[in-house]
């Protein structure tokens, strides 16, 4: 389970963060101009996603490039339904660093 985890996971920071972008993008698209606005902060945050999936999250650079690029291609989609998706697999990021912690065994 916890590979799995691993595999499909998000580091929480990246998941907080790109929610937060995604839903203040989303608040003043009443015009067309929102589309240009989503797809250049979409584009800019792939190259933090990816330096923190591979340094925080320990994923492989193919693996943190990938998770970058999907979260950038969702951030450009200018609605908060991509931001569900990013939510869920921050869960699973965040139970996967929980897993991964080792806690010492009761009454030492």
């Amino acid at each position: 389970m916890n590979k799995f985890l691993q595999t499909v996971g998000l580091d929480p920071l990246v998941a907080f963060t790109v929610v937060a972008i995604d839903f203040m993008l989303f608040a003043p698209d009443s015009t067309g101009v929102g589309w240009v606005i989503s797809c250049i902060v979409g584009l800019l945050l792939v190259l933090p996603c990816t330096l923190l999936q591979r340094f925080s999250f320990g994923d492989k650079w193919p693996a943190a490039f990938a998770k970058g690029v999907i979260v950038g291609i969702l951030t450009a989609i200018p609605t908060p339904l991509p931001s569900v998706v990013i939510f869920s697999v921050g869960v699973a990021g965040l139970l996967s660093q929980f897993n991964r912690k080792q806690l010492p065994p009761a009454g030492k």
